[in-house]
């Protein structure tokens, strides 16, 4: 399993409330659970699998009417600060590979830029006994980073084992036993300039002492132009619109019913 530096979750919990790319993505959950009537429905059972520092188990606290909202992380640094986000949340050490459950049933599990650290091989086990403790029809939304010809300095900072295509996450959905009801790469419009960004890095190995993410605090003008770009992304992908490439892949799936 890949890992990410201390330093770098101290970043994620000091940026990721406010970040764009951060609220781009939890932009996206929040409009599909809309759609998929859980903002509606009472007694839900949460998982966040693999919640770094806890923004996202914040969010569906405040989203959903929960019975259990529960999310787990190998990291203690991540754990600490997840707790001080999401205090009314079932916080606790366990990682995807090996997961530790502490409900017997989930209606929804989300799994966000996890996967990468471990690459599907090790994780697909785990995966499974997640899905096997949902619900049938329960969804998981899950998201990761494109295209392994992306990697660069970035993912030696944040600890990535692998980036993905999107054919590469449907089959890996469908290997756990859930069917893919949406599939699509994010920030499109943007990934031009995020492929500029980072051919350096891409190019040539950074130093010693040069590894360092890319989450950083952004100009407030500009953090919200980007916010705008991801929230127009995002009202596309619900009417329909699968976007061809970017530098994340999302995806929506659901637990297998009797009647699929």
């Amino acid at each position: 399993m890949g890992v990410m530096h201390d330093g770098e979750y101290r970043i994620m919990a000091e940026v990721e409330a406010e970040h764009w790319w951060y609220r781009g993505l939890r932009d996206l959950i929040a409009r599909l659970l809309a759609v998929h009537g859980y903002t509606a429905r009472s007694e839900l059972r949460v998982l966040d699998a693999g919640c770094g520092t806890g923004e996202n188990l914040r969010m569906l606290g405040g989203l959903l009417q929960t019975a259990y909202l529960g999310g787990f992380d190998p990291s203690p640094t991540a754990l600490d600060y997840a707790r001080g986000k999401a205090p009314g949340a079932d916080v606790y050490p366990s990682d995807v590979c090996d997961p530790v459950f502490h409900a017997d049933r989930y209606d929804l599990v989300i799994s966000c830029d996890v996967l990468y650290l471990t690459g599907f091989d090790a994780a697909r086990e785990g995966m499974r006994q997640i899905v096997e403790r949902m619900e049938p029809g329960g969804l998981v939304m899950i998201n990761l980073p494109a295209y392994q010809w992306l990697f660069s300095r970035h993912d030696v900072a944040v600890g990535t084992r692998q980036r993905f295509t999107a054919r590469q996450v449907g089959r890996f959905l469908e290997s756990v036993g859930l069917k893919v009801d949406l599939l699509t790469y994010r920030l499109c419009a943007l990934f031009p300039a995020v492929v500029l960004a980072r051919l350096p890095s891409m190019l040539i190995a950074p130093r010693a002492g040069e590894v360092r993410s890319d989450l950083a605090s952004t100009n407030p003008w500009t953090g919200r132009c980007l916010t705008r770009i991801l929230s127009w992304e995002n009202r596309l992908i619900l009417r329909g619109v699968r976007f061809p490439w970017g530098s994340s892949v999302f995806a929506v799936a659901r637990r297998i019913g009797p009647s699929d």
